[in-house]
């Protein structure tokens, strides 16, 4: 213990460094102790270690920001590329690759970040989703089966400064992007009779015929029915207005499926008029008609690819841009309706010693769109298949010595509609594409049969059955004073149909229609007539089966049949002239101008380009 203490106390003894004992004074061991508190409580250099151990961190960080902001930049500027690339594909999907290629060069980007083309068609539907409206299987989208759309997409490594250091762990992916964009080229059709020369007989044809349909007097003046042919109504615009006087609110497709007033039609076709004669004149016929009076819209209209999206859009990018004829707006809406003719308002004519009237008309179904806007090969246009009864009389014919008060003969004049398509829409590459396009429509009329006889039952309803000759049966024409009678029969030689390409545009038969003007029609036929066709309807009542003569009387079989060669021999020199004379004079202007005003012309097939569109690419 001593030893331990002796050993301590030499130890304190030992020279420091400072010279002197290790003894402290103790006023020195105080300001030491101080000076080392002071030192503990100073803080002034704690950020030295703070930045060597987060240096690392933040140098990360800021690494991180400016790779971040240089990948949003340049996939903006890839997106903005790659938009522009798909709009140039778009123009022409045929050289959808080559094209986009180029304009990606163009932009100052290397064309090998092409990654995929795909062609395919858009499906304007309001019901699909925006990945869904590309159908590049076309199964999808109904319709010509051509290419209309192009989808593009883009990638190449984004360009980073510090990120690339983390190897797979490095956040950014590869810049990529995609676009879709659609061209849709696109015209408007429509079938007429093309009669444009109005004149007084036309006017009371119209008035009468159209009046009987809807079941009132119409007061239609020369210049109302020139306003209406002359005129066209912007088909966008009327849908529009229409839906919103029936309050539609869902597409185009919904509203063209609905029944309306003929009023609330010709009223939304009034606030859609090129000029305002012609909204003057439908605003007239809008107060005469009423809404009583229903149209079913469906099948009077084909809407192409515009008939699932939404009611409203008429204006906007791709606008709906095509007229509707005026006048075949109103005749063909009355005739969708459920009027009829019968002799009880027989529309017909009186001439000296004969009478001509129109007994009944029936119509085919409607299958085909009178009206009809969109694409080449998915866009047609058609009339109706329609019949007309016809009650002809002859009067002051004399037969067997005895003068008859007339000869009824009930003729049948049967059409088959007419129809075109457009079959191509050609814009070219100028600076004047609405002036240069040009339209092309494959057009052909029907054939056209005429009879004279007894329909079957039925034969008259709507839509009309199919009627062959073997079903017409003979018809009493004449009895006598209840001595003579006749049963007449007749067949007519159907009128063959043409068909043939009409084109509209430059170089063409007709002109593309445009607002304020509804261009020049174009027809195709063979240049039929009713009288022709009627004269040789009453030649061939001398057929063997055309006449059979039925005496009521009893006489021997030789006197008999001698009267009944007679008879026939008569009858058919009484007629048949009689018939011939009234055809040029009656006949053919009467049922020309009936025909007419229902839009149609016997052995022609009358089309119009009512509008015409070089669709622009758009993104979808």
């Amino acid at each position: 213990m001593i030893e331990w203490k002796r050993r301590v106390f030499l130890r304190r003894q030992e020279p420091r460094s400072g010279g002197g004992t290790g003894f402290l004074p103790s006023q020195e061991h105080g300001s030491h102790g101080a000076r080392v508190s002071s030192l503990w409580r100073d803080q002034s250099a704690a950020v030295a270690p703070m930045i060597a151990a987060l240096g690392a961190v933040l140098i990360g960080a800021a690494g991180f920001a400016l790779d971040a902001g240089l990948y949003y930049v340049s996939e903006r500027n890839l997106r903005a590329a790659t938009d522009a690339a798909a709009l140039a594909a778009a123009m022409n999907p045929a050289q959808a690759t080559a094209r986009a290629r180029d304009s990606l060069t163009r932009n100052g980007y290397d064309p090998a970040i092409l990654r995929s083309v795909e062609t395919g068609r858009y499906c304007a539907d309001a019901g699909l989703g925006a990945a869904q409206r590309f159908d590049a299987s076309m199964a999808l989208c109904p319709g010509n089966g051509r290419v209309n759309a192009v989808r593009i997409r883009t990638g190449k490594p984004a360009r980073q400064f510090l990120m690339h250091v983390l190897g797979p762990a490095n956040p950014l992916p590869e810049l990529a992007a995609s676009a879709t964009a659609a061209r849709i080229d696109e015209a408007g059709v429509g079938i007429t009779s093309g009669i444009l020369t109005v004149t007084n007989a036309l006017v009371n044809s119209v008035n009468d015929l159209l009046g009987a349909l809807l079941g009132i007097k119409l007061h239609l003046s020369t210049a109302d029915v020139e306003a209406l042919m002359a005129s066209n109504v912007d088909a966008g615009l009327f849908f529009d207005a229409l839906a919103q006087r029936v309050g539609e609110s869902g597409t185009y497709a919904a509203l063209t499926a609905r029944t309306v007033g003929l009023q609330d039609l010709l009223h939304a076709a009034a606030s859609a008029a090129d000029n305002a004669a012609t909204a003057a004149t439908l605003t007239l016929l809008a107060g005469q008609v009423g809404n009583g009076y229903t149209v079913p819209l469906k099948g009077l209209f084909g809407l192409g690819v515009w008939k699932n999206m939404p009611v409203g859009g008429a204006n906007e990018k791709p606008a709906l841009r095509a007229g509707i004829n005026a006048y075949q707006l109103f005749s063909f809406a009355v005739q969708a309706g459920s009027g009829t003719v019968d002799l009880s308002d027989a529309v017909g004519t009186i001439a000296p010693g004969s009478s001509v009237l129109l007994a009944g008309m029936a119509t085919g179904p409607m299958d085909r769109p009178r009206f009809s806007f969109g694409p080449a090969g998915e866009t047609s246009a058609a009339t109706s298949a329609l019949r007309l009864q016809l009650d002809v009389g002859i009067k002051n014919v004399t037969l067997l010595g005895v003068p008859l008060v007339s000869v009824n003969l009930p003729v049948t004049i049967d059409i088959a509609a007419a129809q075109g398509q457009v079959s191509a829409i050609d814009c070219p590459d100028t600076a004047e594409q609405a002036r240069d396009m040009r339209v092309t429509v494959q057009a052909s009329t029907g054939l056209v049969n005429a009879y004279i006889g007894t329909l079957p039952a039925g034969a008259m309803t709507r839509p009309m059955p199919a009627l062959s000759a073997a079903e017409v049966q003979p018809a009493r024409i004449v009895n006598a004073l209840g001595v003579v009678a006749v049963d007449g029969r007749a067949v007519a030689q159907p009128v063959m149909g043409n068909s043939g390409a009409l084109v509209f545009g430059p170089g063409g038969q007709g002109t593309i229609g445009r607002p304020g003007s509804p261009g020049t029609s174009a027809s195709i036929g063979n240049g039929s007539q009713v009288g022709p066709l009627l004269t040789s309807l009453a030649s061939s009542l001398g057929a063997p089966d055309g006449l059979e003569v039925q005496l009521l009387g009893a006489c021997l079989p030789i006197v008999c049949d001698a009267t009944k060669t007679l008879a026939r021999s008569q009858l058919l020199s009484g007629v048949v002239n009689p018939l011939a004379a009234l055809v040029g004079t009656t006949i053919d202007p009467l049922v020309t101008n009936l025909l007419g005003a229902l839009g149609i012309q016997l052995g022609h097939a009358t089309l119009w380009a009512t509008g015409a569109r070089c669709g622009v690419p758009v993104l979808v």
